[in-house]
Formats: structure tokens, C-alpha cells, sequence
């Protein structure tokens, strides 16, 4: 019997894509009015994009604050601006990845960019499930008018563990104190939603957005989810299904 049905934030609930666009434009343009010049000039957002994942990559997972890692990113972004011949020393450049960063979240959060099948589905599925938020990401439910639908919301740098990782699975499960096989999670990643809610005992609903609504497993997985839907408009039946199984 199904009792909690867990979603994931970023590309299934709202549009995180469109969200971190405009706020790299803002903080592009922020960037440019602070060093002006050449070099600065030629960045472009997707430049800001590669430095912030290079870091992460660097790192290789021990970092899971998202905003120090976004902060790192505009840091090194800046060191080779001031490599390149910029004239700020360190401390400047220190200030102003911090003023950068606080830019960026501002500018992320001032448009939910929920997906127009979003609400109607928390709305459909409230009275029905206890209902929460998985994610890897740092999107504060109530800064985009969702705060009312979730009894947990789980963030990975809260507790330094991630999805896939069934740690991250146990959280939710205290949380709520439900047994694994009461749970779903719906999400779009294949790898950290759907292999990750099977590896914990979950059942998974895989969103497809942007494809052709077929499953292809991670490379070395052979777990599939127990449904695949293109709309959360699909959901609410979808669950209704899973639990008569």
C-alpha cells in the first residue's frame, strides 16, 4: 500500500534549467559592471556553468553545499580574470564571488517555473498520500509557493549524502516512519531516482519531459521504474495502479 509519495525537484516539479539560465544572465551582467574589460566581455554563462562543475568535479562529491559551490565556481571564474591581466587582488575578488552568489539565488528564486501540471497534481494528490521533497538541489519549497504540500522535505547537503545513495532514502523513511515499500519517488534522473528508490526498496516513477517516454538504465543498472509518465497529470492514476498491485 502506498502511503508517501516523494518528488524531486529540479526538472520534475519546476523548470531548473530555465530558473539557472536567468540567473547566470544576472549575475553575467553584474559581472561585467564590476570588471569591466575584454576578457569579461568574451564570458559567457555557459563559461560561469563550466567553472561552477569543475569545482564539483574537483571535489568529487565531499562539497554538498550547493551555494559554497556555486560561490567556489564565480571564485575560479574570477582568479582567471585577475590570471588574465585583470588589477583586483584576492580580497576584492573574494567580496565580490560573495556578492555574485547572493545575486545568483535572488535571481533563481523569483521564478517558481513549475511545470503547469505541477499544482494541480500536489493538489489531486494531498488528500490521498503524505506527500514530500527528495532533492539535490537547495530550492526552498516555500520560496516558489509550494510550501503548504510537503510533510518532509530532504535536501542531500542537509544531511551530506545524496541520491542515489540509500542513506539519503532512510532520511525520508524516519521522517515520515514508513516502511520502504509505502514509498515513491517520482523524478526525472534515471540514475538518482530511479535506480536510487529501487536500490532502497522504493517503487519509482520516472518523468520524462523532454524524450520519447522510453526508459533507457544507466550504464551497469538493471533496475527500471515501475512506471514512466511524460505529464504528472498521469500521476495520480499511475499510483492508484501501483497501489493494486
Amino acid at each position: 500500500m502506498i502511503q508517501a509519495v516523494l518528488f524531486d525537484g529540479d526538472q520534475t516539479l519546476w523548470d531548473f534549467q530555465k530558473v539557472m539560465r536567468t540567473a547566470l544572465v544576472a549575475v553575467l551582467e553584474e559581472l561585467r559592471s564590476a570588471r569591466p574589460g575584454e576578457q569579461t566581455d568574451q564570458l559567457r554563462i555557459r563559461n560561469l556553468a563550466e567553472d561552477r562543475n569543475q569545482v564539483a568535479l574537483e571535489m568529487d562529491g565531499v562539497e554538498f553545499n550547493l551555494r559554497r559551490l556555486r560561490k567556489l565556481g564565480f571564485a575560479r571564474t574570477l582568479s582567471r580574470l585577475r590570471s588574465a591581466g585583470g588589477q583586483w587582488d584576492e580580497g576584492q575578488d573574494a567580496a565580490l564571488a560573495e556578492q555574485l552568489t547572493a545575486s545568483y539565488f535572488h535571481h533563481r528564486d523569483l521564478d517558481p517555473a513549475l511545470f503547469a501540471d505541477a499544482l494541480p497534481c500536489l493538489k489531486e494528490l494531498r488528500p490521498c498520500y503524505r506527500l514530500g521533497l527528495l532533492s539535490n538541489g537547495s530550492r526552498l519549497p516555500e520560496t516558489i509557493g509550494l510550501g503548504n504540500f510537503f510533510e518532509s522535505v530532504v535536501f542531500a547537503q542537509d544531511h551530506k549524502m545524496a541520491k542515489p545513495d540509500r542513506g539519503i532514502f532512510a532520511v525520508v523513511e524516519r521522517e515520515l516512519k514508513v516502511a520502504p515499500n509505502a514509498c515513491v519517488l517520482v523524478g526525472d534522473h534515471p540514475l538518482n531516482d530511479v535506480v536510487g528508490a529501487k536500490r532502497s526498496g522504493w517503487r519509482a516513477v520516472w518523468i520524462d519531459r523532454v524524450g520519447d517516454g522510453i526508459f533507457r538504465s544507466p550504464e551497469g543498472c538493471r533496475e527500471l521504474p515501475d512506471a514512466v509518465i511524460t505529464s504528472l497529470d498521469e500521476l495520480g492514476q499511475v499510483l492508484s495502479d501501483l497501489s493494486n498491485r
